[in-house]
C-alpha cells in the first residue's frame, strides 16, 4: 500500500473511533444486583452482572481482610449498595468499603470479624438471574456441629427461663394484688395505719399462666413455595404469624 493510501486508511479509521465515542469503546459490565447472606457456617457474598466478571483476590492481615479487584468495572451507585447489605449479627463480615481503585478496576474490601477461607466460584445466567460473581466467606477452623448445638440449646433454655420467670412475677403481683389496686409507693408511717390484707380471689375463679407459641415455619434458606409475582410463602406465614402474636398480646390478661 503506497503512502497516500496508507494515510487515508488511517484517517478513516480514526475516524470511524470518533463515530463510535467515549461509551461504546470503554463500555464495561453492568451491575444488576449485590447480595450478602449470613448464615451460621459461612457468608455468602453475591455480585450480579450482565456480563462476566474477572478478579483477582488476596487475603491481608492487621486487620483481616479480604481484598478483591474486579475488572472491566467502573463504580456504580449499584455497587455501593454493598455496603450497607452488611447486617451488625454477620458472623463473618465487619464491613465492606469499595473504591476505584484503578481505570477499569473496582477494588472490594471486606472486613473480617475472624479469619475466613475465602472460596470463589461464578455462576452463569438462570431463570431470572444473570452472570454471578460469588464469595463464600468460611471459618478457617470448622464449626464443631455438637459444640454449637450444644451452645444453641443452653442460650435457648436461659431465654425461655427468663420469659418464664418475668411472666411468673407479672403473675404472682396480679394474685398478691386486688384489681385497680396501686402497688405501695413506700412504708407507712407510724401515723399511718397498716393496709389491710387484699381479699383472696374467689374460690370459683382460676388464674393461671398461658404460654402460646407461634411457629410460621419456613425461613433462611427455604422460602417455600414461590408465587408468580415472586412472593415467598415464608413472608405470608410471618406476616400472618407477627399479627396473630399481635392480637394475642392484645387480648386482656384477666380474660
Amino acid at each position: 500500500m503506497s503512502g497516500p493510501s496508507r494515510r487515508q486508511a488511517i484517517r478513516a479509521m480514526g475516524s470511524l473511533v470518533l463515530t463510535l465515542g467515549a461509551a461504546q469503546i470503554a463500555r464495561g459490565a453492568t451491575i444488576v444486583a449485590v447480595r450478602v447472606w449470613p448464615a451460621d457456617d459461612y457468608t455468602r457474598v453475591t455480585i450480579e452482572s450482565d456480563t462476566p466478571l474477572s478478579e483477582k483476590h488476596f487475603l491481608a492481615a492487621n486487620p483481616q481482610r479480604l481484598v478483591i479487584d474486579i475488572d472491566g468495572l467502573e463504580l456504580s451507585p449499584a455497587l455501593r449498595e454493598i455496603v450497607g447489605k452488611v447486617r451488625s449479627d454477620d458472623p463473618f463480615i465487619e464491613g465492606v468499603r469499595v473504591g476505584q481503585n484503578q481505570p477499569r478496576v473496582v477494588r472490594l474490601v471486606i472486613d473480617l470479624k475472624q479469619a475466613s477461607a475465602p472460596q470463589l466460584f461464578t455462576l452463569p445466567p438462570v431463570a431470572a438471574y444473570q452472570h454471578r460473581m460469588v464469595f463464600d466467606l468460611y471459618p478457617v477452623k470448622e464449626r464443631d456441629p455438637l459444640l454449637a448445638l450444644i451452645h444453641e440449646k443452653e442460650v435457648a433454655e436461659q431465654q425461655a427461663a427468663q420469659a418464664v420467670q418475668d411472666a411468673l412475677g407479672e403473675f404472682i403481683g396480679r394474685v398478691e394484688r386486688p384489681p385497680g389496686a396501686k402497688p405501695p409507693a413506700s412504708a407507712p408511717s407510724l401515723q399511718t395505719p397498716a393496709p389491710k390484707e387484699p381479699p383472696a380471689l374467689s374460690k370459683g375463679k382460676i388464674d393461671r399462666l398461658i404460654v402460646v407459641a407461634l411457629d410460621p415455619g419456613h425461613g433462611g434458606e427455604d422460602p417455600g413455595a414461590i408465587g408468580p409475582s415472586g412472593l415467598r410463602e415464608k413472608d405470608v406465614v410471618l406476616a400472618i404469624a407477627l399479627q396473630l402474636r399481635d392480637k394475642l398480646n392484645a387480648v386482656p390478661a384477666c380474660a
